[in-house]
């Protein structure tokens, strides 16, 4: 008896294991296809409808994962914000200086935005939305301060910048992100483009420039 107690109970597991996987597939895919739409047709135009659609999959299955689009598009947001973070956290692993620090920083933030427009897009979008103090936007809007609060951190593995108090970290984080945040999205919607591999390295020089600039300015004071 012990031994088909044994089995039954790890064939439920197995059972649950598989249908976790199953779930978490769904719900990659449904991550997938609103950022796919959330880039083509923009957060506003986007339906539920036409997320389903895309991921092949019944328009109230979506509900089982995502109690409205607003859940969806946190969602989206949250994934890319931990893309753009991994790959920052990697661009500075191997320097310490602070000029050097905020280089990779907004070098990896420029790379990852020419590598995902789609993201850039939604991300921009966002910005906008957060613009309208709407409270059931608040959790995007944590999403995003999560995002910045985690930039603060990998920039602060420069000595000086470590010393800052934290407000002034997330300060210094926010306007690094927003500054190549801007340049891009102007980027994308005009035809002024950094040319070449030395308008690319002017541009990261001055983003970097102006965030040593601020990080030095008498409105970041030292923790005590």
């Amino acid at each position: 008896m012990k031994g088909i107690a044994a089995a039954s109970l790890a064939g439920s597991a197995r059972a649950l294991g598989k249908r976790e996987r199953r779930k978490s597939a769904t719900r990659a895919e449904l991550i997938r296809a609103g950022r796919q739409l959330f880039s083509e047709k923009g957060l506003y135009e986007a339906r539920i409808e036409d997320v389903a659609i895309e991921a092949g999959i019944a328009k109230g299955t979506v509900y089982t994962y995502f109690s409205d689009k607003d859940e969806l598009i946190r969602a989206v947001a949250a994934a890319a914000y931990a893309e753009l973070e991994a790959q920052v956290a990697r661009s500075v692993r191997r320097v310490r200086s602070e000029p050097e620090v905020l280089r990779h920083a907004v070098r990896a933030h420029l790379e990852f935005f020419a590598a995902n427009a789609d993201l850039m897009r939604i991300l921009h979008q966002v910005r906008g939305m957060l613009k309208f103090d709407r409270p059931e936007w608040q959790p995007l809007r944590d999403t995003m301060n999560a995002y910045l609060a985690a930039l603060a951190r990998i920039l602060a593995v420069a000595p000086r910048l470590a010393r800052m108090r934290a407000e002034d970290q997330r300060l210094l984080a926010g306007v690094l992100f927003g500054a190549i945040s801007g340049v891009t999205s102007v980027q994308a919607t005009s035809e002024l483009h950094a040319r070449g591999a030395r308008g690319a390295r002017a541009l990261v020089d001055s983003l970097a420039a102006m965030a040593l600039a601020y990080a030095g300015s008498a409105a970041v004071t030292p923790r005590r």
